[in-house]
């Protein structure tokens, strides 16, 4: 009797794990089915229609949709130094569609938002160049934002345990995503894994720090998360004292990060700082073949710009941190690749955005659409808006 309650168990077990499998299948079929369906409905003139001044049309939208993400433009720009004759996102070594090719990515974002280049002879693109070389006619103006699919909360509370709720874009919670916990030490820059948990139906979770004297009050360490369901995935951190004014991350630091891909396994990393550190450390976390996570840190002294090479896998991906304490601030810079560079202050959600941030009062029309699109073997949106002026 006992054995046939324990085979009872066993086979819901199995069969749940099965469903969460061919959700996660299922899901990523969908996505692929209706970008093939975008492709489909897509006209595919070469060129934005500039005939009549009125309301602009989803036509107008798709066609500018395709010159960035369904062309490649000459093949593999993005490994090479030099700007390309032709631009084109999509990936030149896959024929799925809506893959797009994460060196490019890293090459369009750096050129607007960082203040590093040239970094080792790479050409950057800005707005006012990528507009002319698709030929974007001057009453148009455009933004492409690219977003991961899961958006994690992080709470670290003072009895040392990190809270977690993991939700996606529509505010709907994720149950069985896997959280994964590191504590990131900014007085050596040391990464320590501190485990791995699944969200319950609500999407919650909690981990109790390994080491308690890691959440200290002076904030030198940060709790840092990469959650994960299948292709689906998303990120966070937080702190002891999020009002600590010894630690300035992301957008508000003066540490400027850039990853961008040499070739498929290897990565340059490049951060510069304002001024000389009295400290500074580049430390690195992604996942290896065997799809377990590994971390390194470098000690890069009192340079005031770090140029690292590291050896990467072919998909997933990759995440930097660069910290420096300066004047008795910790500053940390985060970058990842390919790229989601930075992270809105008000909700804590990784983003980034490449063209024109705010439109301008003279909009006469303007239009929006989101894509499904995979990047590194990671499935993200992106959100393409234009607008006539």
């Amino acid at each position: 009797m006992c054995n046939k309650m324990v085979f009872s168990r066993l086979k819901k077990r199995r069969c749940g794990q099965i469903r969460a499998v061919d959700f996660v299948v299922s899901l990523f079929l969908f996505l692929l089915m209706l970008s093939q369906l975008i492709l489909i409905i897509i006209n595919v003139q070469s060129s934005i229609r500039t005939g009549t001044i009125g309301t602009l049309t989803y036509e107008e939208l798709d066609i500018f949709g395709r010159k960035l993400l369904f062309e490649e433009g000459d093949t593999n720009w993005g490994y090479l130094q030099k700007l390309p004759r032709t631009f084109g996102l999509a990936d030149s070594n896959s024929h799925s569609l809506l893959t797009l090719d994460s060196a490019k990515i890293a090459r369009l974002i750096t050129g607007t938002f960082l203040p590093i280049s040239p970094v080792s002879g790479f050409d950057m693109y800005d707005y006012t160049t990528l507009k002319e070389t698709v030929g974007l006619e001057r009453e148009y103006d455009f933004k492409l934002g690219f977003y991961p699919l899961l958006e994690p909360e992080i709470t670290v509370s003072t009895s040392d345990f990190a809270q977690v709720k993991v939700t996606d874009t529509y505010n709907a919670p994720i149950s069985n995503a896997q959280v994964n916990f590191f504590t990131i030490d900014l007085t050596n820059g040391d990464v320590i894994s501190e485990g791995s948990t699944l969200t319950d139906s609500r999407g919650d979770t909690t981990l109790q720090l390994s080491d308690p004297t890691r959440n200290d009050p002076k904030g030198e360490h940060i709790v840092f998360i990469i959650v994960e369901k299948g292709p689906l995935w998303g990120m966070n951190w937080g702190f002891h004292d999020p009002t600590s004014e010894t630690v300035i991350i992301g957008s508000t630091s003066t540490t400027a990060v850039w990853g961008g891909g040499i070739n498929t396994s290897s990565l340059l990393i490049t951060d510069r700082l304002e001024e000389t550190p009295d400290s500074h450390f580049l430390s690195i976390i992604y996942q290896n073949s065997t799809s377990c996570y590994f971390n390194k840190t470098m000690d890069l002294s009192t340079a005031y710009e770090g140029n690292e090479t590291v050896s990467i896998p072919n998909e997933g991906l990759i995440t930097f941190f660069s910290i420096a304490r300066i004047n008795d601030e910790y500053q940390v810079g985060i970058g990842t690749y390919p790229s989601i560079l930075d992270r809105d202050s008000t909700s804590g959600i990784f983003y980034q955005v490449f063209g024109e941030l705010i439109p301008n009062e003279r909009i006469k029309s303007m239009l929006s659409r989101l894509y499904p699109i995979i990047v590194r073997g990671t499935l993200m949106r992106c959100q393409l808006t234009i607008w006539r002026r």
